[in-house]
């Protein structure tokens, strides 16, 4: 998540807009009192149905494509975890029912009226109308009670809400530069390269071996499987969207039916094997998406120029076993690489314990909030520690592998922000780290409560 936020967001206000979005989980909406079917999850007393569940999701992918717009892809739809995000959101509110309930808080009457009458579609000429109350929520089929208790559900949520992010510390003038510095400030790293490759002839693999590993494998190695699949295509002439389309599918597993009903053409890639599958479908990253699918399964809205599809697998035929001769040839190069690689790993560790790390190789001045190092690569999450690198500390503790070559960096010197600009960002970061101080708060405190409350969710139902 924080690589998007880096990414796509800019701005101290801006980052701190969507910290509090991506927090914020008090709209209940209609799903929360209408009658439900099958049951997918459980908070304490609370039970919540499928279809909450899928009105959730909807709003969870809105508010993406408000954030993100065109560039919200499968890839980043993936990374941003959107199926598991709507569970815990749901979750959340739930949670803090529960709390707010052992602390005695609650919403009085006069909290409701208030509310209520502050919501515009209830007003007539300015002021709130019964009648156009009753008549809107008659209207939309919903229950005065449920909905009134729903909306009370919601003030409470927002009420735990401010209460607990309101606790968060708030930041010294010290510790406000400190983090301004880690946000702001650039380092240079000195580092070590240990390639495998380098010591693929300095480990051995025997026939023994090759034989044992392909004795344990040889069920599993199989070719290419083949599949069959099918797809509808959305453009800017389809009257359907394509999120909407996707939850529709969901249910109902059907995608030439459902193409029918809605007049979209349902295309037919006929039997391709995996490997032609992938090079065909390269533009739309086939490869993050299509392996692990079973048959009938529907994948998420894939976009690329503009377009979007929806794919479902119709069948797939296995690979046959791959012949063992080849098959033996491979597992060899594999162990080989195997060995090699942990033999390099042992080589940087050696360099770091003995630390004997200095290099003339170096990665030039980079932010500390960097994700990937120019000429290097994308930086793995567990190893950002490296950018926190000092004089105080200045080796980390362990190889950092990066694209299949490990890595050993030192701290060789850093550029602090110019205190000039600092005087001109000083009120906008303030508020920007008080936000995000707040958040990270709240954040925390509700995985505490996670995990003293009884949840059950049941993912198989959801899938």
């Amino acid at each position: 998540m924080l690589k998007f936020m880096r990414k796509y967001a800019t701005g101290y206000l801006v980052k701190a807009m969507f910290g509090l979005i991506i927090i914020v989980f008090v709209f209940w909406g209609v799903g929360s009192f209408r009658e439900r079917d099958r049951i997918v999850a459980e908070v304490g007393p609370y039970k919540v149905s499928i279809m909450e569940y899928q009105e959730e999701y909807n709003r969870t992918m809105n508010m993406y494509r408000m954030i993100y717009k065109d560039r919200l892809d499968e890839n980043m739809l993936r990374e941003l975890k959107v199926k598991e995000k709507a569970m815990n959101d749901i979750v959340d509110k739930y949670i803090l029912l529960i709390k707010a309930g052992e602390l005695g808080i609650s919403v009085s009457n006069s909290e409701l009226r208030e509310h209520l009458e502050s919501i515009e579609m209830f007003k007539r000429d300015g002021k709130f109308s019964e009648m156009a109350y009753k008549e809107i929520l008659k209207r939309n089929g919903l229950d005065p009670k449920r909905f009134e208790q729903s909306e009370k559900n919601a003030i409470l949520n927002t009420k735990m809400i401010n209460l607990i992010r309101d606790t968060g510390a708030l930041m010294s003038e010290g510790n406000l530069w400190n983090s301004y510095v880690k946000e702001k400030g650039r380092i240079n790293l000195g580092y070590t390269e240990v390639d495998p490759a380098s010591y693929r002839t300095k480990v051995t693999v025997g026939d023994q071996e090759v034989a044992d590993t392909y004795e344990k494998e040889k069920n599993i190695r199989r070719g290419d499987n083949i599949y069959k699949l099918k797809y509808i295509l959305f453009d800017e002439k389809s009257s359907v969207k394509d999120d909407v389309a996707y939850l529709e599918l969901l249910k109902s597993k059907d995608l030439e039916a459902y193409g029918k009903q809605k007049g979209l053409q349902v295309a037919d890639l006929g039997s391709m094997k995996e490997g032609d599958l992938l090079k065909r479908l390269k533009n739309l990253k086939a490869d993050e998406w299509l392996k692990g699918m079973k048959k009938g399964e529907i994948s998420l809205p894939v976009r690329a120029d503009a377009k979007s599809y929806i794919f479902q697998v119709v069948d797939i035929e296995e690979g046959k076993p791959i012949d063992r001769t080849l098959a033996m040839k491979e597992i060899k190069d594999r162990l080989i690489n195997e060995k090699a690689k942990n033999f390099a790993k042992n080589v940087a560790q050696e360099l770091i314990d003995k630390k004997t790390v200095d290099s003339k190789k170096d990665t030039g001045f980079v932010p500390r909030t960097t994700l990937a190092i120019p000429k290097i690569g994308q930086i793995p999450k567990d190893d950002l520690g490296v950018l926190s690198l000092s004089k105080e500390f200045p080796i980390y503790n362990k190889p950092v592998e990066i694209d299949g070559i490990f890595y050993v960096f030192h701290f060789k010197e850093e550029k602090v922000p110019d205190k000039d600009q600092w005087e001109k960002d000083k009120e906008s970061y303030k508020r920007y780290a008080l936000s995000k101080s707040q958040s990270d708060f709240l954040k925390s405190f509700m995985e505490g409560l996670r995990k003293k409350e009884k949840v059950k969710i049941e993912w198989k139902e959801i899938s």
